[in-house]
């Protein structure tokens, strides 16, 4: 019995002596480690020293640098969104904008060929345009700013349509040319027609909400694709744009209608090869 006590008195002791170690080591390898960041931070410090920086200040202006974007990010967010009223009179001024833009469009389209050699200062539809896209190139910053994913944002349909239609009126300026382009792509803003008439309060119920969206979504589609064919036609067979088709917008529009209606007169047809 007294071996048993006495083996038991040992091992106990012995415990005590490996704790007493592990946590010495584990004591000496952290102050090894906080002396080694300690030295690391010096060096930092050091080295901005020697560059002509106050590490304090340094860390200051990064803190001020990403509260003004926090702070620039929520100005835009709330100015483009739809639960404020900024946000929806911001809306509406867009969507009534790219109507005027398409209406400029339609008049443009309804003269012969899709580019004129026409001076910028002397062509007034292209100025009233080229004031339109500027607004639409602030309201894309604007658009940029408050996205969250940045990415995603560039791979929009809207982002889409200012690529292709801002550019160009900018473009005609250096050229002295007047070309109708893609500003076609502005129907396309048709589309959110359902979302202005909810911040109107006009439509309340899901079934009107949903067949706006397919209203909507019917139109604009058809008056896009109806400018693809005149700009096609237009142009004449690619590469040369030889054999040009001379057809209104309106002409296209009509053609759009008669072949997805299924009725197919036959009166007007394409005839570059794009076109077919």
């Amino acid at each position: 019995m007294k071996q048993f006590y006495l083996m038991k008195n040992v091992s106990r002791n012995v415990n005590v002596v490996v704790r007493g170690l592990t946590s010495f080591c584990c004591r000496a390898e952290d102050d090894e480690f906080s002396q080694a960041e300690l030295r690391r931070s010096e060096e930092e410090a050091k080295k901005l020293r020697l560059q002509g920086h106050n590490p304090a200040d340094l860390g200051a202006d990064n803190n001020n640098e990403s509260d003004f974007m926090a702070e620039a990010k929520d100005w835009a967010g709330n100015l483009i969104s739809g639960q404020t009223g900024t946000g929806r009179i911001l809306v509406c001024l867009v969507f009534i904008l790219s109507i005027a833009s398409l209406i400029i469009y339609f008049i443009d389209a309804s003269s012969e060929g899709v580019e004129k050699c026409i001076p910028w200062n002397a062509n007034l539809t292209q100025q009233i345009d080229l004031a339109f896209n500027i607004f639409f190139m602030v309201y894309f910053f604007i658009r940029f700013i408050a996205a969250s994913d940045k990415f995603f944002f560039m791979l929009e349909l809207y982002s889409f349509v200012d690529y292709f239609t801002i550019p160009p009126s900018f473009v005609s300026i250096y050229l002295d040319r007047t070309w109708i382009g893609l500003r076609f792509l502005r129907a396309l803003r048709l589309m959110t027609v359902p979302d202005i008439l909810q911040y109107l309060n006009i439509l309340k119920t899901s079934t009107s909400i949903r067949l706006s969206q397919l209203v909507s979504i019917f139109i604009s589609v058809w008056l896009t694709a109806a400018g693809v064919i005149h700009l096609l036609e237009n142009s004449g067979n690619f590469p040369r744009f030889n054999s040009v088709h001379e057809i209104s917008y309106g002409e296209s529009v009509y053609f759009l209608m008669v072949t997805m209606s299924t009725v197919g007169y036959g009166d007007i047809v394409c005839s570059t090869n794009i076109g077919r």
